[in-house]
């Protein structure tokens, strides 16, 4: 079976899609056609586009995209299985403000086979009821053990060289005409958060 690389384009960048805490890096909102159609093995790239949303509501400007992350895809589970597996990424109260930490195990099955309308969203910051039928499209949670995670801080220029390809919103490539990206990329002492692998 033939693997690939995802590429796309990151407008926020807040630490919950992805979200690179407790160990894993994991994508369980946003990107629903990404986490619907990839497969185990495959790799997923965000970079910047021109303008990121960043913690804090910090805004930055980029003239052209620079790699915020790269991840490898170990396993998909279903948002119940998440639920269950993950309880440590469920969004947590800050101090008693109702503000919450960037956790995006958002999503509480109702039931015990639950099916798409069978989900309750908990409170967080990231999402809004309007945002869970678009969530849940995705039908899967991604978990990368492996994963490279700079943030929209220390986003991080590659050269041609390593990678020539235009990014735009959304880009399946045929990651063995990869290596020297993939190689570049864990090699790399830049890297803020790294995974177990």
């Amino acid at each position: 079976m033939k693997n690939y690389l995802y590429c796309y384009k990151m407008t926020w960048d807040t630490e919950s899609a992805p979200n690179p805490h407790h160990g894993v890096l994991t994508l369980a909102i946003c990107k629903p056609t990404i986490r619907r159609c990839s497969q185990v093995g495959d790799w997923i790239s965000g970079w910047t586009a021109k303008v990121v949303h960043g913690k804090n509501e910090k805004r930055h400007s980029f003239e052209y995209p620079k790699l915020i992350y790269l991840a490898r895809i170990q396993k998909k589970l279903t948002f119940a299985e998440y639920w269950l597996q993950y309880p440590e990424k469920k969004p947590h109260e800050i101090k008693g403000m109702k503000l919450y930490d960037s956790g995006d195990n958002i999503y509480r099955p109702l039931v015990a086979n639950p099916n798409h309308n069978d989900y309750e969203q908990i409170d967080n910051n990231n999402h809004t009821e309007e945002d869970k039928i678009r969530d849940l499209s995705g039908k899967f949670v991604l978990i990368c053990e492996e994963f490279y995670y700079y943030g929209v801080d220390n986003a991080i220029d590659i050269e041609k060289e390593v990678f020539n390809v235009t990014v735009p919103r959304c880009k399946k490539l045929v990651l063995d005409d990869y290596d020297r990206f993939i190689r570049f990329v864990k090699n790399d002492k830049r890297v803020i958060i790294k995974g177990k692998i």
